[in-house]
């Protein structure tokens, strides 16, 4: 019975330090993570932008504060996005392509429609090409 708590314990505890890791999500590590999705997202296959992008997407929200997006690009969230929606479009997935461009108009606080977002993102792209 003993080392049946005495494991779980360590277990909790050990999980309990993954987290705290997991919240102290430096700006220089999250600014590296972008680089290498967009560059996946830029310059491999549509499958690896994909998950490059949505990992980035996964980090970009576990920071709960919002100081790390405000360092980053108030519309870094919004359009990583755009750039799942467009490689869901590329791979012929229309209904994950309109998940993600919903998900970024969300994120953008319903500001903008989907034509000005998409268009602000390609413009990006072709300057980053």
């Amino acid at each position: 019975m003993k080392k049946t708590i005495l494991l779980s314990l360590v277990f909790v505890l050990s999980l309990s330090a993954n987290l705290a890791q997991a919240n102290e999500i430096t700006s220089d590590f999250l600014k590296q993570e972008i680089e290498l999705a967009y560059n996946h997202y830029l310059n491999a296959e549509p499958q690896s932008g994909l998950f490059a992008l949505e990992t980035l997407a996964r980090l970009i929200e576990s920071d709960t504060t919002g100081i790390l997006l405000s360092e980053v690009g108030p519309n870094t969230l919004c359009f990583t996005y755009v750039r799942i929606g467009l490689l869901y479009e590329k791979l012929g997935n229309q209904e994950q392509a309109a998940i993600a461009f919903s998900q970024a108009i969300k994120s953008n606080s319903g500001n903008a429609e989907l034509s000005v977002l998409k268009a602000s993102v390609l413009k990006l792209d072709e300057k980053a090409a």
